[in-house]
């Protein structure tokens, strides 16, 4: 064997054992490869189109080829693309997968026919005088850069090209120590993301993130002016996560029918969900789960089932859920204040602006839109949460108001507390030596000390 090259094994149980043929400057599969695999495997089959970016040794281009997707993969060192070369040869996948000698800012192209991009992103700081460091042809093959990282760069660069609407993009990101690329740069420049895997080695914490542009790219439905976006949302239902905005909402409803007063410029809006999400996540705790979304980035509290409580415990905006049966989706409607209200000459109702400052209807509609985009959009590559996580989520969210000092009465004028939540979504509360289970608003009154 040449001495500038070593073998290394790839075994995935039931799936692939292969021994593979590195360049000694090539990052050969370690437990973030692997990590990025387990990722990959979790995704819904399909015959579509995929690019690794960063492939070095080749081997999850070929992990994808073995699942049915066409690859193309690019690197910027050129021993990795011999590298991975030889192995896609040796195990006869040449007629599944393309490599280049390429990179983001190096030529790589990417087109609307790519369904699928993969990237183990850079984030490595080799330590001068390790014996064990690569030898480095590329800094960008290994290490981040600065300025939002090679995450920033690849959100940048397919903004600038034409790409597939519902093209899905799954990085692998070191987030403890945390390095210059991170997950929450996609969600702020507009795509939604969810976490599909994490894995904590030694001092490092690595996660596997999914992203996508809410609703195949379709923009929400504004109207200037409205009697309810509920109902406008009725009327248009045809499409893959429709969402309606309005600036002024003049027959708004919340709860059991009651009118919900709004004020023009407050954020009022409805998505059409599926409901085969209730197929993944049980009703009771979809609600509530709906309600942790939005209140986790207003920097606020839940109240359960889902009113939205600044932390001192003053309503801030409320959601309502209905359906038909005839129909194929969900109405979720959200209205949240903008400003804090005054009444009797006290503060009886709260708004955005105390936590998020002075920003706009529309901007608050966007950050809700990848809130319940990333829990809840049916993406064909993507599997769905499930009840067990959405209740851990809805959890923490409620434990916020009630670490706060608020207190729970029941019907029988009993305090209660509250211990958790039951996987249909009731509220569980602790009266003397007994846990019960409480399935309606009206049995509990809360009180703020």
């Amino acid at each position: 064997m040449n001495s500038e090259f070593n073998n290394t094994l790839f075994q995935i149980e039931g799936i692939c054992d292969w021994n593979l043929y590195i360049h000694k400057t090539v990052y050969p599969p370690k437990e973030d490869t692997y990590l990025l695999a387990k990722a990959i495997l979790k995704l819904n089959k399909y015959d579509g189109c995929a690019l690794e970016i960063g492939c070095g040794s080749g081997a999850l281009s070929m992990l994808l080829a073995t699942r049915g997707w066409d690859v193309k993969s690019c690197d910027v060192n050129p021993y990795a693309v011999a590298s991975s070369r030889w192995n896609v040869k040796k195990y006869n996948l040449e007629n599944k997968i393309a490599i280049d000698e390429s990179g983001i800012g190096e030529g790589v192209i990417i087109t609307d026919k790519i369904d699928l991009i993969v990237w183990n992103l850079p984030y490595l700081n080799p330590i001068k005088g390790d014996e064990n460091m690569l030898e480095q042809i590329e800094d960008a093959a290994y290490l981040d850069i600065e300025n939002g990282g090679w995450s920033e760069k690849l959100i940048k660069f397919l903004e600038a090209n034409k790409i597939s609407n519902e093209c899905l993009v799954i990085l692998l990101f070191r987030t403890r120590p945390e390095s210059n690329s991170s997950p929450n740069s996609w969600k702020k420049r507009g795509w939604a993301g969810r976490k599909i895997e994490e894995q904590v080695i030694g001092d490092e914490k690595l996660e596997v993130h999914a992203f996508w542009r809410p609703g195949g790219n379709n923009k929400p439905i504004f109207i200037d002016e409205c009697e309810s976006t509920m109902d406008e949302a009725k009327k248009n239902n045809k499409n893959h996560w429709t969402r309606i905005i309005t600036n002024k909402q003049t027959d708004g409803r919340g709860r059991k029918g009651n009118h919900w007063h709004s004020e023009e410029g407050d954020m009022i809006g409805t998505w059409n969900i599926s409901k085969s999400i209730l197929n993944k996540i049980n009703p009771g705790i979809f609600q509530i789960s709906v309600g942790a979304s939005i209140s986790n980035l207003l920097k606020i509290g839940l109240k359960w089932p889902n009113d939205l409580m600044s932390i001192d415990f003053r309503k801030m905006g409320g959601i309502i859920i209905e359906s038909d049966s005839e129909g194929e989706y969900l109405r979720v409607g959200v209205g949240i204040n903008k400003n804090s209200k005054i009444v009797d000459d006290k503060y009886i109702a709260s708004g955005w602006n105390e936590t998020l400052g002075e920003i706009t209807n529309i901007e608050v509609f966007d950050m809700v839109d990848i809130a319940l985009s990333s829990n809840y959009e049916e993406h064909k590559l993507l599997p769905m949460y499930n009840s067990n996580y959405m209740m851990n989520h809805s959890w923490r969210s409620l434990s916020e108001i009630i670490s706060r000092g608020v207190k729970i009465i029941n019907k029988y004028n009993e305090t209660c507390r509250v211990v958790g939540l039951s996987k249909e979504g009731e509220l569980e509360v602790l009266v003397e030596n007994s846990i019960l289970a409480i399935d309606s608003l009206e049995d509990l009154r809360w009180e703020y000390s």
